[in-house]
């Protein structure tokens, strides 16, 4: 485990506290990083096993999302009740909701899904919030108020790298939320060469990361269409493989948590 991590770990041991549940935002301000993705396989991982530790009901875990699109509303619409190991709440940006149910004691984990963030305020000082106003820049607010813990997710292809470096600069820090960053929609085809530059990168920054990437599979981008969570995916090593990811994953945000 790296320092970094470790350092992680620390810190959200000093953050977590009281009855209610660990919320995890998943956050980055570039759109098409695989946000609503990661956000909802992770619950499903978490509510369908005992990653956590301890046999847990799905209705422990919740997939939330803030965008007023509704992106991951759609999504778990689609999914069959019976197989949706997570409940799921979308707030399209309404203010109040969510800190109710961080109340709640019989909830476990929160993990939001959160909109790109690209309406900033450029001429805001070094430590000030640069989120600007208007629904999505409040209810990005309330939600980081809540946060214990963020996922930033980053790609291989260098237009990500910038903004990650901006949510974790200007949003995150500020704001004193411990991270981790997770390379996402790696192309194994793409060999070990792209890999490295996006992982050197993040080192150089003493950034936290996961050792190993989500890699990019056609199975998690019709995902949605077909009401499907990487729980379900119908058996192949492709199937395999990707659950392992997020498996992978889930353990070690509750390694950290």
């Amino acid at each position: 485990m790296s320092s970094t991590l470790n350092s992680a770990i620390d810190v959200v041991a000093r953050v977590v506290s009281g009855d209610g549940p660990t919320v995890v935002v998943v956050i980055q301000q570039k759109g098409g990083s695989g946000k609503s993705t990661i956000t909802v396989n992770l619950a499903a991982v978490a509510g369908n096993s005992s990653v956590m530790h301890n046999d847990v009901e799905a209705a422990a875990v919740v997939a939330a999302g803030i965008d007023p699109q509704g992106s991951l509303e759609r999504w778990a619409d689609r999914v069959a009740e019976e197989h949706l190991p997570f409940d799921y709440l979308v707030t399209r940006g309404e203010l109040g909701i969510l800190p109710k149910l961080a109340k709640d004691p019989n909830r476990k984990r929160i993990y939001v899904d959160t909109p790109g963030f690209m309406e900033i305020d450029e001429d805001a000082e070094w430590g000030a919030d640069p989120l600007g106003d208007g629904k999505v820049a409040d209810a990005m607010r309330e939600v980081l108020d809540l946060a214990h813990f963020a996922i930033v997710p980053i790609t291989p292809e260098w237009l990500s790298w910038e903004p990650a470096e901006f949510t974790i600069e200007r949003i995150l820090k500020p704001r004193g939320i411990p991270f981790l960053v997770v390379i996402n929609l790696h192309d194994p085809r793409d060999g070990e060469a792209a890999l490295d530059k996006v992982k050197e990168w993040i080192d150089e920054r003493g950034y936290p990361r996961m050792a190993d990437p989500i890699r990019r599979y056609v199975i998690h981008s019709r995902a949605a269409e077909k009401g499907l969570v990487v729980t379900q995916y119908d058996p192949s090593g492709t199937a395999l493989r990707a659950k392992e990811d997020f498996s992978a994953l889930a353990l070690t945000v509750e390694q950290v948590l």
